[in-house]
């Protein structure tokens, strides 16, 4: 211990010459540095006869001596042993490390001196804050992804859930921390019967060491059901000792509607392919012509107004289609507008009417471009509708047009015209009048 005179002894002075620590001995009196061992003087850069005229707060930068005096007053009043605590030194070339004191008053004959033991902890520091920052962005990412992060140990209790775990499930952290996961949010099956947790897949991951990958079903806090995909990955420490399982989830409610909409989209498409392709082929087979030409033209016409209300349909992504549209769209192919008038309120028909509704304006005007009121200058043909308990009174009339011969057998157009006002689930009436043909369709709204 040092002596009276502050002179340590040679032994002592020896082992604290060559201490792994930093070692300073200072007076209780004047707070001089008595003795600096070499691990010190190395690190501070001082030489023994310049820290003899220096004192602790001189190598402090950011504790004053008043500050000082108030750290070490609790051992000169003896209240504690030993004083504990961290701050940085400063060395002669103006650079700082942060170090941990252990500081000691002994009582010698009277003569007081501090004992402080020194840890340079810069390199700790530094791991630390390290280890801090790379934790922060790791927790920034974590808050940040969109998938579910869920951690859980050896007991399955949920140690850890990011943001997006407490918005998947509905439960913040606290409300799962601790609590058996598969208990909280897996326990039961969509059709309600429990659903035990040796059976569930998720947690196979720990007992058996391996990655699970797969779909499973959630039970959120409010009680819906939704499918999750999941991966769930063991989690080794550092003697490769499987410690917990890391689960991410993500809701797939979006994929699996899409996927539902795509399947039905794919047979919707079937089945409107296979129906048009049974109307093409019913048209190529049945359109008769007195030669190739009029046969051709006659075929081409029916297909054009059956392509007509495709890409109408289309438009509207096969859900409805308007009367007025359809009517407008199948008299401009084969009237001139100043021949047209129509009138009627809106109306929305259904898919499967815009079809028939199409090809059977698309014969009527057929007729009145080749033999009616449109073949002529001066003609004219009026179509208006109006809704009448239910049912659609569809009229067309034409005026002004050569005088009407009623057909003397039925064509393949009159044959048509019969079946898609059936298609309609209505009829269909025509009034071959010498002024000038007139025809109604009903339907059904």
């Amino acid at each position: 211990m040092p002596t009276r005179s502050g002179v340590t002894s040679d032994r002592l002075g020896r082992i604290v010459e060559d201490a792994a620590s930093e070692v300073y001995i200072f007076s209780d009196h004047d707070f001089f540095f008595r003795l600096v061992n070499k691990g010190a003087r190395e690190n501070l850069g001082y030489t023994l006869e310049e820290l003899r005229h220096l004192t602790p707060w001189d190598i402090k930068p950011q504790v004053s001596q008043e500050e000082f005096l108030s750290i070490v007053k609790p051992l000169q009043s003896k209240q504690t042993e030993r004083i504990d605590f961290e701050t940085v030194h400063r060395r002669k070339d103006g650079t700082d490390y942060n170090v941990s004191v252990k500081l000691q008053l002994f009582d010698e004959d009277g003569d007081r001196v501090f004992y402080a033991a020194i840890q340079d902890i810069t390199v700790h520091r530094q791991t630390e804050a390290a280890w801090r920052n790379a934790s922060q962005r790791l927790d920034a990412i974590l808050d940040n992804t969109t998938m579910s992060v869920f951690l859980i140990d050896e007991r399955h209790h949920c140690v850890f859930m990011n943001r997006a775990a407490e918005q998947l499930t509905g439960y913040a952290f606290a409300e799962i921390s601790g609590r058996v996961l598969h208990d909280v949010i897996h326990h039961s099956r969509p059709d309600g019967s429990p659903f035990p947790l040796s059976e569930c897949a998720i947690d196979k991951a720990f007992p058996e060491n391996a990655r699970e990958q797969g779909e499973e079903v959630f039970v959120h806090k409010d009680g819906h059901f939704y499918p999750v995909a999941y991966t769930a990955s063991p989690v080794h420490d550092d003697g490769s000792r499987v410690v917990g399982t890391i689960i991410e989830a993500r809701d797939i409610s979006a994929d699996k509607r899409i996927e539902a909409a795509r399947d039905l989209l794919m047979h919707e498409v079937d089945h409107r392919a296979r129906n048009i392709l049974a109307i093409v082929q019913s048209l190529t087979q049945l359109t008769r012509g007195p030669d190739l030409e009029s046969y051709k033209s006659a075929l081409s016409g029916r297909l054009g107004a059956l392509a007509r209300a495709q890409t109408s349909l289309a438009s509207r992504r096969w859900e409805n289609g308007n009367l007025l549209d359809v009517v407008a769209e199948g008299l401009e192919a084969l009237c001139p507008k100043e021949n047209v008038r129509v009138d009627g309120p809106d109306l929305v028909l259904s898919a499967q009417r815009v079809q028939a509704v199409s090809m059977l304006i698309h014969e009527l005007a057929t007729n009145a471009n080749k033999y009616g009121a449109c073949s002529q200058e001066g003609g004219m043909v009026l179509v208006d509708w109006a809704v009448r308990d239910g049912h659609v009174h569809l009229n067309w009339r034409e005026q002004g047009g050569p005088p009407v011969t009623p057909p003397g057998a039925a064509g393949f157009g009159s044959t048509l015209t019969a079946k898609l006002a059936r298609q309609l689930d209505g009829r269909i009436t025509a009034d071959w009048d010498q002024a000038g043909l007139s025809v109604e369709l009903v339907f059904p709204v």
